[in-house]
């Protein structure tokens, strides 16, 4: 008997997401609308935003990032935006199934990490099917590392 995947909220579950969630509404808009805007540009329905099975997360975290580099490293990081959306999607041959926690995970590793803010903005915008600007983004990082110092 299979367990029931766990869900994954998306502005609960991940500190990006509550950020993101954060600097949406500051900007006057609703969390409803938010995850309508989620789930629509990733053509998902809301029972599909679960948690990735521990054992596929670790082994998702160590494949994805090394692929990032690698498209970083050959001056490919136009190609990171469309990477992101086919993992949260369920879209790539390593993990066919939907994971938008992982799509989180990178995210926030490439928030914290790098510097790819207009990859980074790209991505949103994507995710969130609307033209999403820099300082968006810019909102969100100083909202995630006001966060972490606490």
């Amino acid at each position: 008997m299979d367990k029931k995947p766990y869900p994954f909220l998306p502005f609960e579950d991940s500190l990006v997401g509550e950020k993101i969630l954060f600097v949406w509404q500051e900007s006057h808009h609703s969390e409803k609308n938010l995850k309508e805007h989620l789930l629509k540009a990733l053509e998902l329905k809301d029972d599909q935003l679960v948690f990735t099975p521990n054992a596929m997360k670790q082994k998702l975290m160590v494949s994805f990032p090394t692929e990032i580099r690698n498209l970083i490293e050959s001056n490919r990081s136009a190609e990171i935006p469309n990477l992101l959306m086919s993992i949260a999607k369920g879209k790539t041959q390593l993990y066919p199934q939907p994971a938008v926690d992982i799509c989180f995970e990178l995210i926030e590793w490439l928030l914290t990490g790098f510097d790819l803010d207009e990859v980074l903005r790209e991505t949103l915008s994507l995710l969130f099917e609307t033209t999403l600007s820099l300082d968006f983004l810019t909102s969100v990082r100083t909202e995630y590392f006001k966060e972490l110092r606490g």
